[in-house]
Protein backbone atom coordinates (compact mmCIF):
# COMPACT_ATOMS: atom_id res chain seq x y z
CA UNK A 1 0.00 0.00 0.00
CA UNK A 2 1.66 3.24 -0.83
CA UNK A 3 2.88 5.46 1.65
CA UNK A 4 0.75 8.16 3.34
CA UNK A 5 1.52 11.19 5.40
CA UNK A 6 -1.62 12.14 6.23
CA UNK A 7 -5.13 11.15 4.65
CA UNK A 8 -5.60 7.66 4.30
CA UNK A 9 -3.99 6.31 0.61
CA UNK A 10 -6.52 3.18 0.51
CA UNK A 11 -8.33 3.18 -2.89
CA UNK A 12 -11.70 0.99 -4.14
CA UNK A 13 -11.34 -0.49 -7.65
CA UNK A 14 -12.46 1.35 -10.53
CA UNK A 15 -15.28 -1.56 -11.20
CA UNK A 16 -16.27 -0.67 -8.22
CA UNK A 17 -16.86 2.64 -8.71
CA UNK A 18 -18.17 2.48 -12.30
CA UNK A 19 -21.03 0.22 -10.57
CA UNK A 20 -21.45 3.10 -7.80
CA UNK A 21 -21.78 5.56 -10.22
CA UNK A 22 -24.48 3.55 -12.62
CA UNK A 23 -26.31 3.10 -9.07
CA UNK A 24 -26.55 7.13 -8.44
CA UNK A 25 -27.55 7.04 -12.13
CA UNK A 26 -30.47 5.16 -11.78
CA UNK A 27 -32.25 6.52 -8.75
CA UNK A 28 -33.67 9.46 -11.09
CA UNK A 29 -34.33 11.66 -8.06
CA UNK A 30 -30.79 12.31 -7.40
CA UNK A 31 -29.57 12.31 -11.18
CA UNK A 32 -32.11 14.66 -12.02
CA UNK A 33 -31.60 16.84 -9.36
CA UNK A 34 -27.29 17.02 -9.21
CA UNK A 35 -28.05 17.94 -13.80
CA UNK A 36 -30.30 20.69 -12.63
CA UNK A 37 -27.80 22.25 -10.13
CA UNK A 38 -25.67 25.22 -11.15
CA UNK A 39 -23.17 24.47 -8.37
CA UNK A 40 -20.01 21.86 -9.29
CA UNK A 41 -21.07 18.63 -7.76
CA UNK A 42 -18.61 15.67 -6.74
CA UNK A 43 -19.99 13.11 -4.85
CA UNK A 44 -17.20 10.85 -3.35
CA UNK A 45 -16.23 7.40 -1.57
CA UNK A 46 -15.07 6.70 1.61
CA UNK A 47 -11.32 6.78 -0.36
CA UNK A 48 -12.07 10.55 -1.33
CA UNK A 49 -12.47 8.73 -4.62
CA UNK A 50 -15.26 10.37 -7.33
CA UNK A 51 -18.05 7.78 -8.15
CA UNK A 52 -20.15 10.52 -9.49
CA UNK A 53 -19.94 14.46 -11.48
CA UNK A 54 -22.31 16.72 -12.43
CA UNK A 55 -23.29 18.22 -15.35
CA UNK A 56 -22.21 22.10 -14.27
CA UNK A 57 -18.61 20.18 -13.13
CA UNK A 58 -17.80 18.76 -16.26
CA UNK A 59 -18.90 22.60 -18.09
CA UNK A 60 -16.70 24.60 -15.59
CA UNK A 61 -14.00 22.77 -15.76
CA UNK A 62 -13.56 21.28 -19.74
CA UNK A 63 -14.00 17.57 -18.69
CA UNK A 64 -14.88 15.65 -21.76
CA UNK A 65 -17.12 12.52 -19.81
CA UNK A 66 -17.73 11.55 -16.11
CA UNK A 67 -15.61 8.61 -17.28
CA UNK A 68 -12.23 10.17 -17.19
CA UNK A 69 -12.67 11.44 -13.37
CA UNK A 70 -14.36 8.24 -11.95
CA UNK A 71 -11.93 7.07 -9.21
CA UNK A 72 -9.77 10.37 -9.12
CA UNK A 73 -9.95 12.27 -5.64
CA UNK A 74 -10.15 16.50 -6.05
CA UNK A 75 -6.82 17.28 -6.28
CA UNK A 76 -6.21 14.99 -8.90
CA UNK A 77 -9.26 16.20 -11.02
CA UNK A 78 -7.30 19.90 -10.60
CA UNK A 79 -3.79 18.46 -10.88
CA UNK A 80 -2.55 19.45 -7.82
CA UNK A 81 1.28 19.64 -7.88
CA UNK A 82 1.17 17.27 -4.43
CA UNK A 83 -1.69 14.74 -5.49
CA UNK A 84 1.40 13.01 -7.69
CA UNK A 85 2.47 11.89 -4.39
CA UNK A 86 2.10 7.69 -4.23
CA UNK A 87 -0.35 7.97 -2.79
CA UNK A 88 -2.40 10.48 -4.16
CA UNK A 89 -4.34 13.79 -3.19
CA UNK A 90 -4.27 14.10 0.19
CA UNK A 91 -1.51 11.83 1.42
CA UNK A 92 1.66 14.36 0.94
CA UNK A 93 3.25 16.12 3.56
CA UNK A 94 1.66 19.22 2.40
CA UNK A 95 -1.95 18.02 2.45
CA UNK A 96 -2.61 19.09 6.14
CA UNK A 97 -3.02 22.34 5.38
CA UNK A 98 -5.39 22.12 2.45
CA UNK A 99 -8.86 22.83 2.94
CA UNK A 100 -10.62 20.61 0.70
CA UNK A 101 -8.91 17.19 2.32
CA UNK A 102 -9.87 18.81 6.18
CA UNK A 103 -13.60 19.45 4.82
CA UNK A 104 -13.86 16.08 3.59
CA UNK A 105 -12.15 14.13 5.96
CA UNK A 106 -13.99 16.39 8.55
CA UNK A 107 -17.56 14.90 7.43
CA UNK A 108 -15.98 11.68 7.00
CA UNK A 109 -14.84 10.95 10.11
CA UNK A 110 -17.59 13.10 12.35
CA UNK A 111 -20.39 12.62 9.93
CA UNK A 112 -20.80 16.46 10.04
CA UNK A 113 -21.22 19.69 7.54
CA UNK A 114 -17.61 21.48 6.86
CA UNK A 115 -17.06 24.57 4.65
CA UNK A 116 -13.50 25.47 3.98
CA UNK A 117 -11.43 27.61 1.71
CA UNK A 118 -8.63 26.26 -0.40
CA UNK A 119 -5.42 26.99 -3.16
CA UNK A 120 -4.60 24.52 -5.51
CA UNK A 121 -1.48 25.14 -7.41
CA UNK A 122 -1.55 22.53 -10.66
CA UNK A 123 1.39 21.89 -11.75
CA UNK A 124 1.22 23.67 -15.06
CA UNK A 125 0.82 26.49 -12.65
CA UNK A 126 -2.67 27.20 -12.75
CA UNK A 127 -4.19 28.49 -9.29
CA UNK A 128 -7.43 27.60 -8.31
CA UNK A 129 -8.90 29.77 -5.18
CA UNK A 130 -12.00 28.15 -4.04
CA UNK A 131 -15.06 27.46 -1.44
CA UNK A 132 -15.34 24.39 -1.00
CA UNK A 133 -18.17 22.54 0.87
CA UNK A 134 -19.01 18.75 2.41
CA UNK A 135 -22.10 16.48 3.48
CA UNK A 136 -22.60 13.48 4.50
CA UNK A 137 -24.93 11.68 2.17
CA UNK A 138 -26.63 8.04 2.43
CA UNK A 139 -27.53 6.02 -0.17
CA UNK A 140 -28.54 2.11 -0.14
CA UNK A 141 -26.94 1.58 3.30
CA UNK A 142 -23.34 3.33 2.08
CA UNK A 143 -22.03 6.70 3.03
CA UNK A 144 -20.76 8.70 0.21
CA UNK A 145 -19.79 13.04 0.63
CA UNK A 146 -21.21 15.06 -1.88
CA UNK A 147 -18.79 17.65 -2.45
CA UNK A 148 -19.33 21.15 -3.73
CA UNK A 149 -17.10 23.56 -5.19
CA UNK A 150 -17.29 27.28 -6.02
CA UNK A 151 -14.67 29.45 -7.25
CA UNK A 152 -14.03 32.50 -5.08
CA UNK A 153 -10.82 33.50 -6.52
CA UNK A 154 -11.26 36.57 -8.69
CA UNK A 155 -13.91 38.21 -6.34
CA UNK A 156 -11.63 37.62 -3.23
CA UNK A 157 -8.47 39.10 -4.61
CA UNK A 158 -10.22 42.24 -5.99
CA UNK A 159 -12.09 42.58 -1.99
CA UNK A 160 -8.13 42.54 -1.05
CA UNK A 161 -7.06 44.70 -3.49
CA UNK A 162 -9.38 47.43 -2.79
CA UNK A 163 -9.02 47.18 0.93
CA UNK A 164 -5.41 47.49 0.56
CA UNK A 165 -5.35 50.35 -2.69
CA UNK A 166 -7.48 52.59 -0.54
CA UNK A 167 -5.54 51.98 3.06
CA UNK A 168 -2.38 53.17 1.45
CA UNK A 169 -4.25 56.16 -0.79
CA UNK A 170 -5.56 57.37 2.17
CA UNK A 171 -2.16 57.12 4.33
CA UNK A 172 -0.38 59.17 1.58
CA UNK A 173 -2.68 61.42 0.79
CA UNK A 174 -2.88 62.32 4.64
CA UNK A 175 0.77 62.90 5.09
CA UNK A 176 0.76 65.19 1.79
CA UNK A 177 -2.04 66.94 3.28
CA UNK A 178 -0.38 67.28 6.87
CA UNK A 179 2.82 68.79 4.98
CA UNK A 180 0.65 71.24 2.67
CA UNK A 181 -0.65 72.76 5.82
CA UNK A 182 2.94 72.84 7.41
CA UNK A 183 3.74 74.76 4.67
CA UNK A 184 1.15 77.73 5.28
CA UNK A 185 2.93 78.02 8.77
CA UNK A 186 5.38 81.43 7.50
CA UNK A 187 7.98 80.38 10.67
CA UNK A 188 8.54 77.72 9.29
CA UNK A 189 12.28 77.31 7.80
CA UNK A 190 12.87 74.04 6.18
CA UNK A 191 10.57 74.29 3.45
CA UNK A 192 12.85 73.13 1.28
CA UNK A 193 12.63 69.80 3.02
CA UNK A 194 9.10 69.64 3.23
CA UNK A 195 9.05 70.32 -0.53
CA UNK A 196 11.32 67.47 -1.52
CA UNK A 197 8.92 65.50 0.77
CA UNK A 198 6.06 66.29 -1.05
CA UNK A 199 7.45 65.60 -3.94
CA UNK A 200 8.43 62.41 -2.99
CA UNK A 201 5.01 61.52 -1.00
CA UNK A 202 3.26 62.65 -5.00
CA UNK A 203 5.34 60.32 -6.65
CA UNK A 204 4.47 57.61 -4.30
CA UNK A 205 0.41 58.54 -4.45
CA UNK A 206 0.69 57.94 -8.35
CA UNK A 207 2.51 54.87 -7.92
CA UNK A 208 -0.11 53.25 -6.20
CA UNK A 209 -2.72 54.43 -8.41
CA UNK A 210 -0.66 53.16 -11.84
CA UNK A 211 -0.09 49.81 -9.65
CA UNK A 212 -3.78 49.38 -8.83
CA UNK A 213 -5.25 50.28 -12.17
CA UNK A 214 -2.28 47.64 -13.83
CA UNK A 215 -3.26 44.71 -11.38
CA UNK A 216 -6.78 45.22 -11.96
CA UNK A 217 -6.37 44.79 -15.59
CA UNK A 218 -4.14 41.92 -14.91
CA UNK A 219 -6.58 39.96 -12.66
CA UNK A 220 -9.17 40.21 -15.35
CA UNK A 221 -7.11 39.69 -18.29
CA UNK A 222 -7.25 43.13 -20.10
CA UNK A 223 -3.65 44.21 -19.86
CA UNK A 224 -2.31 45.15 -22.99
CA UNK A 225 1.69 44.81 -23.11
CA UNK A 226 3.82 47.88 -25.10
CA UNK A 227 7.22 46.62 -26.06
CA UNK A 228 9.91 49.09 -26.21
CA UNK A 229 13.83 49.17 -25.89
CA UNK A 230 15.15 49.62 -22.86
CA UNK A 231 18.48 49.40 -20.40
CA UNK A 232 18.41 47.27 -17.72
CA UNK A 233 20.79 49.13 -15.76
CA UNK A 234 19.03 52.04 -15.86
CA UNK A 235 15.66 50.61 -15.26
CA UNK A 236 16.94 48.57 -12.21
CA UNK A 237 18.35 52.06 -11.18
CA UNK A 238 15.52 53.61 -11.11
CA UNK A 239 13.62 50.80 -9.25
CA UNK A 240 16.23 50.80 -6.64
CA UNK A 241 16.32 55.26 -6.38
CA UNK A 242 12.25 54.93 -5.71
CA UNK A 243 12.27 52.22 -3.34
CA UNK A 244 14.51 54.53 -1.37
CA UNK A 245 11.84 56.50 -0.22
CA UNK A 246 9.13 53.87 0.25
CA UNK A 247 8.06 53.03 3.74
CA UNK A 248 9.69 49.72 3.88
CA UNK A 249 13.48 51.12 3.31
CA UNK A 250 13.38 53.33 6.41
CA UNK A 251 16.44 51.90 8.27
CA UNK A 252 17.45 49.39 5.61
CA UNK A 253 20.25 49.79 3.17
CA UNK A 254 19.65 48.83 -0.68
CA UNK A 255 22.72 48.50 -2.52
CA UNK A 256 23.14 47.81 -6.28
CA UNK A 257 25.37 45.03 -7.32
CA UNK A 258 28.70 46.14 -8.69
CA UNK A 259 28.81 42.65 -11.32
CA UNK A 260 25.56 43.93 -12.74
CA UNK A 261 25.84 44.28 -16.70
CA UNK A 262 24.33 46.72 -19.37
CA UNK A 263 22.69 45.90 -22.09
CA UNK A 264 19.37 46.42 -23.91
CA UNK A 265 15.96 44.50 -23.33
CA UNK A 266 12.74 44.58 -25.74
CA UNK A 267 9.95 44.92 -22.69
CA UNK A 268 6.88 46.64 -21.61
CA UNK A 269 9.11 48.79 -19.33
CA UNK A 270 5.71 49.53 -16.79
CA UNK A 271 5.48 45.75 -16.31
CA UNK A 272 8.99 45.35 -15.82
CA UNK A 273 9.23 48.16 -13.02
CA UNK A 274 6.13 46.79 -11.48
CA UNK A 275 7.79 43.28 -10.87
CA UNK A 276 11.29 44.73 -9.75
CA UNK A 277 9.56 46.85 -7.57
CA UNK A 278 7.65 44.33 -5.62
CA UNK A 279 10.48 42.07 -5.62
CA UNK A 280 12.17 45.03 -3.90
CA UNK A 281 9.43 45.48 -1.90
CA UNK A 282 9.02 41.65 -0.58
CA UNK A 283 12.55 42.07 0.06
CA UNK A 284 12.64 45.44 2.56
CA UNK A 285 9.45 44.45 4.16
CA UNK A 286 10.83 40.85 5.04
CA UNK A 287 14.34 42.61 6.30
CA UNK A 288 14.84 43.73 9.57
CA UNK A 289 15.85 47.27 10.58
CA UNK A 290 19.79 47.38 9.36
CA UNK A 291 18.84 44.95 7.07
CA UNK A 292 20.59 44.91 3.69
CA UNK A 293 18.44 44.57 0.22
CA UNK A 294 20.96 43.73 -2.78
CA UNK A 295 19.70 44.02 -6.65
CA UNK A 296 21.35 43.27 -9.72
CA UNK A 297 21.29 42.07 -13.15
CA UNK A 298 22.78 39.91 -15.73
CA UNK A 299 22.93 39.13 -19.19
CA UNK A 300 23.52 34.75 -19.12
CA UNK A 301 23.03 32.56 -21.99
CA UNK A 302 21.42 35.76 -24.12
CA UNK A 303 18.89 36.51 -21.49
CA UNK A 304 18.50 38.93 -18.80
CA UNK A 305 18.46 37.82 -15.11
CA UNK A 306 16.84 40.51 -12.81
CA UNK A 307 17.64 39.07 -8.91
CA UNK A 308 16.85 40.48 -5.67
CA UNK A 309 18.81 39.37 -2.05
CA UNK A 310 18.11 40.02 1.15
CA UNK A 311 19.69 37.43 4.17
CA UNK A 312 16.12 36.42 5.44
CA UNK A 313 15.61 33.02 4.76
CA UNK A 314 11.59 31.57 3.90
CA UNK A 315 10.87 28.78 6.43
CA UNK A 316 11.01 24.90 4.45
CA UNK A 317 7.30 24.66 5.30
CA UNK A 318 5.75 27.84 3.49
CA UNK A 319 8.15 27.69 0.56
CA UNK A 320 5.59 25.89 -1.89
CA UNK A 321 2.86 28.35 -1.22
CA UNK A 322 5.15 31.63 -2.00
CA UNK A 323 3.44 31.97 -5.16
CA UNK A 324 0.14 31.08 -4.59
CA UNK A 325 -2.60 33.63 -4.87
CA UNK A 326 -3.62 35.47 -1.59
CA UNK A 327 -0.84 33.77 0.38
CA UNK A 328 0.74 35.93 2.81
CA UNK A 329 3.19 36.26 5.53
CA UNK A 330 2.41 39.67 6.74
CA UNK A 331 -0.23 41.01 9.01
CA UNK A 332 -1.59 43.23 6.60
CA UNK A 333 -0.49 41.94 3.56
CA UNK A 334 -2.92 40.91 0.31
CA UNK A 335 -0.82 37.81 -0.76
CA UNK A 336 -0.59 39.93 -4.16
CA UNK A 337 3.03 40.77 -4.15
CA UNK A 338 4.52 37.17 -5.11
CA UNK A 339 1.64 35.94 -7.11
CA UNK A 340 1.78 39.70 -9.21
CA UNK A 341 5.90 38.71 -9.63
CA UNK A 342 4.88 35.28 -11.01
CA UNK A 343 1.30 36.47 -13.15
CA UNK A 344 3.16 39.71 -14.89
CA UNK A 345 6.19 37.66 -15.88
CA UNK A 346 4.84 34.61 -17.05
CA UNK A 347 1.91 35.80 -18.25
CA UNK A 348 2.44 39.10 -20.13
CA UNK A 349 6.86 39.60 -20.28
CA UNK A 350 7.04 35.76 -21.19
CA UNK A 351 9.46 35.14 -18.58
CA UNK A 352 9.99 33.08 -16.03
CA UNK A 353 10.43 33.25 -11.71
CA UNK A 354 12.01 31.66 -9.23
CA UNK A 355 13.50 31.65 -6.14
CA UNK A 356 16.11 29.93 -3.55
CA UNK A 357 16.40 30.38 -0.19
CA UNK A 358 18.94 29.14 2.52
CA UNK A 359 21.89 29.49 5.00
CA UNK A 360 24.68 30.81 2.66
CA UNK A 361 22.89 32.99 0.56
CA UNK A 362 19.61 34.24 2.17
CA UNK A 363 16.72 34.69 -0.28
CA UNK A 364 17.08 35.48 -3.84
CA UNK A 365 14.23 35.97 -6.14
CA UNK A 366 15.08 35.71 -10.18
CA UNK A 367 13.38 37.43 -12.84
CA UNK A 368 14.81 35.91 -16.46
CA UNK A 369 13.48 37.66 -19.55
CA UNK A 370 14.06 37.01 -23.40
CA UNK A 371 15.83 40.11 -24.92
CA UNK A 372 13.62 40.99 -27.32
Amino acid sequence: MPETFYAPSERDSISDIIRIYNTIRSVSMIHELMEKLDQDIFILNSCRQTVYINKAALKRYSIQSPEAVLGKRPGEIFDCQYASADGGCGTSKFCKDCGAVNAILKTQLQGSEAIEECVICSRDGQTYELAVTSRPFMLKGREYTVFSVSDIGLRKRMEVLEKIFFHDIINIAGGIHSMLKLMQDESLEDKAKINELLVTSSAQLLNELNTHKLLKAAEINDLIVQMTTADSLKLLGDCISFSENMKAAFGKIIYLDSSSDSFELRTDETLLKRVLLNMITNALESSDIGGRVTAGVNLRNGRAVFWVQNDQIIPEDIRHKIFMKSFTTKKRGSGLGTHSIKTLTEKYLNGSVAFESGESKGTVFRVTLPLD
